[in-house]
Order: structure tokens, then sequence, then C-alpha cells
């Protein structure tokens, strides 16, 4: 409060100055009267140093605080979502635009609470300040304007608050997704192929106006309450100039007292002032979403079956079987899997074949537990994955996904976050360079302008980025990695998907090496990747339809065998066209 009290005493020392200083130049500097300019002279420097270091003590404890609750707020966020078992916070609509939300919105300034707190009670302190400083003069002009201000200061708020309750979430989520298309790097290309760059002006432009518009209407009603108070504000502060004026021009006021008052009232506006609130209600207003994240996802891990406590260490010794599983994705109106069973037998390579939309990515999903089956179950070793640890079983899983992730890290970070655990170890960088060559990455980690310590991005300082293949190759590094790490469970889902020609061949012939000892299972809708697995399935209707090896299933001449001729038939005809 400090920060308040210090206009109020300058000012009134300034006024004082004002009082005394006509008799100390009639009189001298060695007068009585100007022997008590130098303490008020004294008193207004001291006032302007302290009101500098209080200001910058203040910015200093306000911008700590700031970014501690930011962090904190984002933090819980990070935690939230990160502390949901399985995907459905991120895959179910109704959760997902929840979990969306809440992420959105925990990043827009929460910290302004901080702010609005550690500004309403100094403005308020202000203006209580300067209502003092007119109340040493005149009584009831600061009773009187006090009210008034109070008065306009509410009815200021109930608008704010009015406003604040139209509802335009919708809008304003359009509009900054909208904003992110425009801005997004991975979006670039298109944008500008496709001439969206005017269309998404005219857009953004169109839903922010509306944004405006609705903003504008609510904050309509109230404005001749409004109106009338400020009127009576402005009449009520000229009367009082005019009182003031007329005292002194008759000897009853003098000009110490004139000054006292006209800064005091200029200083009680503040009573009215809302930036405090604003600030308030804004940050205040990312509490609610994230305390409902935390909530929904405490009610998710409260229905969801609870998870085990058994060790995954080693596993699987003998198999994983699908008992009886049944699976589908909330709100999307049709199950995936009705009643699946198979059985992949540990250290065997299994193939997974099947159109787009049956099911293969989620069997993944299932077998890595980041999916519960609706019923049935899922056995390891003859043990219920429920009654397995979870973070325990997915480190027994390496996985390189079809969308696998690109990280703006380090070469070294992008592949040792396979096992991150050893990350910062002596021989984290032999265990790196070993992972990479079984991936055939080690020629592209040598070109490296700083070898491991590369950044992987473009758009960071002296990083680099790599082309789509060289990329898959650094995921599938860090699937190896996790193997090295002790992983059991090997996934490849399309694996050599943008891959040249040249490497995809050096992928198969290194197929049975990188898979040796593993059960691995693949996805893949390139048949020279399946054909080297040892078994092979095909998913049709939630149900696996044919099961067998290439040769068995090629022999069969049903689903397979017509998939894999109708491929090998396109590459034949491509090359015979080439030949022409």
């Amino acid at each position: 409060m400090a920060t308040a009290a210090w206009p109020a005493i300058f000012a009134a020392l300034v006024a004082h100055l004002i009082t005394i200083l006509p008799a100390a130049a009639v009189s001298g500097s060695h007068s009585g009267a100007g022997a008590d300019v130098l303490p008020v002279l004294s008193g207004i420097a001291f006032v302007l140093v302290a009101q500098e270091v209080t200001r910058a003590a203040y910015e200093v404890v306000r911008w700590e605080l700031y970014r501690r609750y930011e962090e904190h707020l984002v933090g819980r966020v990070i935690r939230a979502a990160l502390g949901a078992s399985t995907l459905d916070v991120f895959e179910r609509p109704d959760l997902a635009a929840k979990t969306d939300r809440a992420v959105r919105v925990a990043g827009l300034e929460p910290g302004d609470l901080v702010d609005g707190l550690t500004m309403k009670w100094p403005l308020q302190a202000q203006g209580i300040a300067a209502a003092v400083l007119v109340g040493t003069v005149s009584l009831p002009a600061a009773a009187i304007l006090s009210l008034v201000w109070i008065l306009v200061g509410n009815r200021l708020q109930a608008n704010m608050r009015r406003s604040d309750q139209f509802t335009w979430e919708d809008s304003v989520h359009a509009a900054s997704y909208t904003h992110r298309i425009g801005l997004r790097p991975e979006w670039a290309k298109e944008v500008r192929i496709f001439a969206l760059v005017g269309w998404l002006s005219d857009r953004y432009g169109r839903q922010t106006a509306r944004i405006l518009t609705q903003l504008a209407d609510a904050r309509k009603v109230g404005q001749r309450p409004l109106a009338v108070l400020l009127t009576l504000i402005v009449v009520a502060n000229a009367v009082v100039v005019a009182l003031a004026i007329r005292a002194a021009l008759n000897g009853n006021l003098g000009v110490g007292a004139v000054l006292l008052l006209l800064q005091g009232m200029l200083g009680m506006s503040l009573l009215a002032d809302q930036t405090g609130d604003d600030l308030i209600e804004y940050g205040a207003s990312r509490v609610p979403v994230v305390l409902e994240l935390e909530h929904l996802v405490a009610n998710q891990s409260a229905t969801a079956t609870p998870c085990g406590t058994g060790g995954a260490s080693g596993r699987p010794r003998e198999s994983i079987v699908f008992e009886d599983v049944t699976f589908g994705y909330p709100g999307a109106g049709k199950v995936i899997f009705d009643r699946l069973n198979l059985e992949i037998r540990a250290g065997t390579s299994l193939g997974i074949v099947g159109l787009n939309g049956a099911g293969k990515t989620t069997l993944i999903k299932l077998l890595t537990g980041l999916e519960v089956p609706q019923s049935g179950r899922i056995l390891v070793d003859g043990t219920d994955l429920r009654e397995i640890d979870q973070e325990s079983w997915r480190k027994s899983v390496a996985a390189i996904f079809q969308d696998f992730v690109r990280y703006e890290m380090s070469a070294r970070d992008n592949i040792g976050l396979g096992a991150v655990e050893q990350l910062g170890t002596a021989d984290i960088d032999q265990e790196i360079e070993r992972s990479a060559t079984r991936a055939g990455a080690s020629s592209l980690l040598g070109g490296l302008r700083h070898g491991l310590d590369t950044t992987l991005s473009s758009r960071l300082e002296d990083g680099v980025d790599l082309s789509g293949g060289q990329w898959q190759r650094v995921a599938l590094a860090r699937a190896l990695m996790a193997v090295q790490g002790g992983a059991r469970v090997l996934v490849l889902d399309e694996p050599t998907a943008q891959l040249d020609v040249r490497a995809e061949a050096d992928i198969y012939n290194n197929f049975l090496e990188l898979t040796a000892g593993l059960t691995s299972v693949v996805i893949s809708h390139r048949f020279s990747t399946i054909r080297r697995s040892s078994r092979i399935i095909v998913l049709d209707g939630g149900q696996v339809v044919e099961d067998g090896s290439h040769e068995q299933l090629l022999a069969a001449g049903e689903v397979y065998a017509r998939m894999f001729r109708k491929q090998a038939l396109r590459f034949t005809s491509s090359t015979r066209g080439g030949n022409r």
C-alpha cells in the first residue's frame, strides 16, 4: 500500500510548500519561515526517492508472482492431461473439447489475476487517500464526491459483468482457429498453393468483427444509468471547484488548500477505476476451466478399471491374447471390434493388413493400453492387462507410429527419448549411435554440423530440418532405443511410408535382424514390408478374416491375395510404362 500513500503525501507536502513559500521569500532563507521550507523540501525529495524505490520493488514482486502463478496454472493443465491413463480426453468429442479449452485458456495470460489483485487495492487506496486530502479541506465535498464515484464504479462493474455473461466462446474459438491456419508453418505451403491468403484474411476479419459487434451489443445495456451518473459527477466536481474558487477569492481558502483540493479531486476518480477488476475477472476465468479438466480426469480415472500393480519386465514370455474383445469409440456410433479373438505368440512377428478403418491402429492402442476394451480381456502371459502396471507395460513396448513426433530438440534427444531414463548417462551417445546404425540413420547423424547436439528444426537458431524419410529413420531409431532399454514388444505402424525405394529396401533386408527375439507387430499398406512377417492377419468388420503366412494367404486366393496382386500389378504396369 506504500505505492498508494506516496502520491497523497507528495500532494500534501507540495500544498504546504506553496502555503509557506511566499512568507519565506519575503523574510529570507535565514528567517523562521525560511527555515520551515528546508524540511518540506527534504520531505518532498524523500517521497520522490521512496516512490521510485517502492515502485521498482513492486514491479519485481509483481512479475515474480505473475510468472509463478502462470507456470503453476499451466503446469496443472499439463499434469491433468498427462494424468489421463487413456486417450479419451483427446479423442472423445465431449472430453476433447474441454481439454482443448483448458489448454488454450491456461496459456492466455492467467497471470492477469495477479496483476489485478496487485493493482486493484493500491488504486483503491490512492482513491481513498485522495478523498482524505479533499476531506481536510471540505468534509461535505469529500463525502459527496466519494459517494458518486463509488456509484459510477459499481455501474461500470455491473456493465462489465453483464458483457462477460454474454456467450461468444464459439466465435472466439472459430477466429482463433482461422488465425492458427494462417500462421502455422506446417500449413503454410497448402495455404499458398490453394491461394487461401485472401480468403483467410477476410474470414478472420469477419469473425473478429462479429465478436466486436456482440461485445458492443452486450455493453449497450445499462448505458443510460451510467450516462446519468457521469453527468452527476461532472456537475458535482464543477460545483466544488466553483465554491472553492469563490472561497479563495473571498480570502476564506488559501492557495495551498485550493491546490490540495484540486489534486485530491483528481485522484478520487480512482475510486471508480475498474482496471484491477477487469484483470481479476479475466485471469480468474481461467481457474474454473483448469479445475474442470482436473475434475474430468479424476472422474475418468475413478470410473476406469483400476490400474494393476503387476510388473511387466521381460513380458511377454509366452503370448498376448485378445479374448472376446469388444471396443468402439464413445460417440462414434459404431463398434470397431466385436468379440475379437487373437493370439500373438511371444518372439514372433505379426503383420496386420486391412482396408482403411478396419481397426489396425485401434488394435495397437488396445495392445499398448492407450485404450481399454468395453468388454473382453487382453492377456499377457495369462495375466489381464488391467492387472499390470500401465507405466511398466508401456516401458515394455517400443513403437513408431504413422504420425510420429518430430521433436524440435537435439538429435540426441530425438533418439534418446526412446529410453528417457538413460539420457544423461555416460554411455548414452554410444547407445544412440547403435540405435541409429540399426535404423540406417548413422550417415544422417554423421552429416549433421554439430553431430548429436544439432537441433532438428530449421525454425530454431543453428538448427536443421530433415526430409520425411530422414525423420522416419530418426523415429525408428527412437523405437529401437526403447528396445535397447528393455522393451520386448516392437510396434511398427507404416515404418517405411516416407522412405525412398533404396532406404525401404535397406529396412526390408534388415527386418529380421531388427525384430529378432522381439514380439513385433507391423502395420503397412506395402506388402513388401508385410510379407517379411512370420504370420499375417487380415482385419475386416472387426474380425480376423484371414490368418497365415504370406505364402499360405496367397495360396488361399482370398482378400490378402487379391490385395497383393492388385498392388503387384500396379508396380508391374508402372515398370512396363517406364520401359516404353
